[in-house]
């Protein structure tokens, strides 16, 4: 049988504040139980919101907005309250379909919806300067500086250990 290449016009999904019972679904985007379980717990405790973008149910990607003050960018707002955009992820193969957009959104309906008039972020712009472009283009500005933003343990496929560091920018955009 001859392989084809079959091509998908549009795709429908769903975004929506995630439940623990999805958790199954979350693990196929990030494997790590025990991170989704802490954003779970906050999520139950009001300090923050777990959206996730769905299709029939199957999670492609999600984002934590967290409602506590983004301290390190008060500064710039004018001590105004600035909710804080974490861990946006869509899985590789749908990326560039504008659901990260989509997420990104949802996050500013929701701090609008809740008078929290900034909505910051940190990304790395050199080891993912395509979500700073994205960013850059629905408004959000860098302030302050370079800072490390926190350091990961790895495992190469060849099997040896690292420590990567994320070095990050703090981005914010009034809402």
């Amino acid at each position: 049988m001859q392989e084809n290449l079959y091509e998908i016009n549009s795709i429908s999904y769903q975004i929506r504040i995630v439940k623990e019972c999805d958790l199954d679904s979350l693990l196929l985007v990030k494997s790590d139980a025990s991170i989704h379980a802490d954003r779970f717990q906050q999520q139950n405790n009001g300090k923050a919101v777990y959206f996730g973008a769905f299709i029939n149910n199957c999670a492609i990607g999600y984002v934590l907005l967290s409602l506590d003050n983004k301290e390190d960018v008060m500064p710039y707002t004018n001590q105004e309250k600035c909710a804080d955009m974490i861990d946006l992820l869509v899985i590789e193969p749908l990326r560039n379909y504008g659901i990260g957009t989509r997420l990104s959104l949802v996050c500013e309906e929701y701090c609008k919806e809740a008078a929290i008039p900034y909505l910051g972020l940190d990304v790395n712009p050199t080891d993912n300067s395509a979500a700073k472009r994205l960013y850059e283009r629905l408004g959000y500005h860098a302030v302050g500086e370079l800072h490390l933003d926190g350091v990961y343990e790895y495992t190469d496929e060849q099997g040896n250990q690292g420590k990567y560091e994320d070095c990050c920018i703090d981005m914010i955009k009034r809402v």
